[in-house]
């Protein structure tokens, strides 16, 4: 269980604001959020994910991690973003620079640390955009020592083709759940991981929409997701595992991906993923009926962007 834990960031999107689409308890209160963190932590997640949108995230993190070096205790592994780099007029090369590193050194003060363990540019246009003077901005701050790994978050296998042209970055954070198998089907998950990047698995419950009864689908999204929710329902009865639970061992024992990132906003919910990760792994057969269920899932649907 210990390994498989490791395995896990807890993402804090839904620490600092109201995330996802089950979400029906927003936002937790300062207390209840450090607790979570403090919960977390005791049982073996030893990483977070975070960034400057997500509301009080950064700086409910910065808070336990002073508590922590406090009583000189193991500080987590952080993972942050870079914001959308845009400017309304033409920057010169050294304002992006300056923008950047803005960024890192506000983030660092709010998280209390000396360095970011991973950077990602979050808008994954930054790549290309300004002539990739982002990207080259975070190698510079990762030469200075103000980061020590750079990567970016995808939302799109030609995104992903970038990142591999590109050959700049050490992590990609992807999209990869049981009803999104575009990465695998094109075998750009397998690219990725022999160019030897980390790869962070995120959406691995589709921002709850997994958890939902094909009845309880909001109305935008019943036309592609409500058959492949009655699937997976059929699916659960079949192999007496849960859709989380389905949801959870399709992603945790893909060979290609290094991390899972899930986002809790009640302690309850750390525990039920901390479980997970104790199941035995699923068997071929099943993993095989995954595969065929869910090989033409709509990319209105597996894109949150999409949803209208």
């Amino acid at each position: 269980m210990k390994n498989n834990i490791s395995k896990l960031i807890m993402g804090t999107a839904q620490l600092g604001q109201k995330y996802g689409i089950a979400n029906k308890t927003g936002k937790p209160n300062k207390k209840d959020a450090l607790d979570m963190i403090h919960y977390a932590v005791s049982k073996g997640i030893a990483s977070f994910d975070t960034a400057p949108e997500y509301g009080e995230s950064e700086s409910l993190l910065g808070e336990f991690i002073s508590s922590q070096e406090a009583l000189k205790r193991k500080i987590p592994r952080i993972i942050t973003k870079i914001p959308s780099v845009h400017f309304n007029n033409n920057p010169a090369p050294n304002d992006i620079l300056t923008y950047v590193k803005h960024m890192v050194t506000t983030s660092l003060n709010k998280l209390n640390i000396h360095a970011i363990d991973v950077c990602l540019l979050h808008n994954p246009g930054d790549m290309t955009s300004y002539n990739g003077k982002a990207v080259e901005s975070l190698v510079n701050l990762k030469n200075e020592g103000l980061i020590k790994k750079i990567g970016v978050s995808i939302y799109h296998p030609d995104e992903v083709k970038q990142v591999i042209s590109l050959d700049s970055f050490d992590v990609v954070q992807i999209p990869m759940n049981i009803l999104d198998h575009r990465l695998i089907n094109s075998g750009l998950l397998m690219e990725l991981a022999n160019h030897e990047m980390d790869i962070y698995a995120r959406s691995v419950y589709l921002q709850g929409l997994l958890f939902l009864d094909p009845e309880d689908v909001p109305q935008n999204l019943i036309k592609t997701a409500k058959e492949p929710l009655e699937k997976l329902k059929k699916l659960s009865v079949e192999t007496r595992l849960s859709p989380s639970e389905l949801s959870m061992l399709f992603v945790r024992d893909m060979p290609e991906v290094n991390n899972i990132l899930i986002g809790c906003e009640t302690k309850k919910q750390v525990e039920s993923n901390l479980k997970l990760m104790a199941i035995p792994k699923l068997s071929d057969d099943i993993v095989k009926q995954i595969r065929f269920l869910f090989k033409d899932v709509s990319e209105e649907l597996v894109n949150p962007k999409m949803w209208i």
